[in-house]
């Protein structure tokens, strides 16, 4: 049944945050990560083409490049969202990360209606193992880029080595930034060397924006990774 797991990803709106569908063809099964805007056309569309049905949607934090369609979805997929709880108040109001935007601001600015269901949202905590299309997926809270910010770990992944879903802790090259309201350089730094730095070199790195990667290259090669325990060098 493993050959039948995939993983897509594809950019989504204005700030081309990558969602990802994984799932398995075999059991006709994904779940959604950080469906952004556009979602509520692209991820459906998606969803048919690989003739799978989504079983939950995960974020990996609460901002707005990477949840805008996910209420939206969650009704009409009739789905739980998971969201780290230190991230909840983003839920609530998106507009937060950017300092005092409320939901009128935000559909006066970008045209979003912002709506969301609470009785949907599911919280999840650190090391939690979720469990979806067959498979065990590891939450780790992984805090700096936002309070909440986690990223999720197949330690078996859709073949022999790990997969990372990075978020905006790790990106090919550089790091998510921490300038945003509530945000922490110290902690993201903390966040990636216990997280991701005891990770195998030959695990997948697929980021909340731009190309795959992987831990080893970015041990060797990330600048923002020298000088933490773990790193090349």
């Amino acid at each position: 049944m493993e050959n039948s797991r995939f993983l897509d990803g594809f950019a989504l709106g204005m700030w081309q945050a990558n969602c990802y569908l994984l799932g398995d063809l075999e059991l006709g099964a994904c779940v959604v990560v950080d469906p952004g805007q556009g979602g509520e056309e692209a991820v459906p569309a998606r969803l048919a083409e690989r003739g799978v049905r989504c079983e939950a949607i995960l974020l990996t934090h609460g901002h707005l490049d990477h949840l805008w369609s996910a209420p939206a979805l969650a009704e009409a997929l009739d789905v739980e969202v998971l969201l780290h709880p230190d991230d909840h108040y983003l839920w609530a109001s998106p507009g937060a990360a950017f300092g005092d935007l409320g939901v009128e601001a935000l559909e006066e600015q970008f045209g979003l209606r912002w709506r969301p269901d609470q009785a949907r949202l599911r919280p999840y905590g650190d090391a939690e193992w979720l469990s979806f299309a067959g498979m065990a997926v590891q939450a780790r809270h992984t805090p700096g880029h936002t309070p909440g910010s986690s990223v999720f770990l197949l330690r078996q992944g859709l073949a022999d080595d790990p997969l990372l879903l990075s978020g905006d802790l790790l990106f090919a090259g550089s790091v998510g930034r921490t300038d945003f309201p509530r945000g922490s350089g110290a902690q993201q730094l903390a966040s990636l060397e216990r997280v991701v730095l005891p990770l195998p070199d030959t695990t997948r790195v697929c980021s909340g924006h731009g190309p795959d990667t992987t831990v080893g290259r970015e041990r060797a090669t990330n600048p923002y990774l020298a000088g933490l325990r773990g790193a090349a060098g």
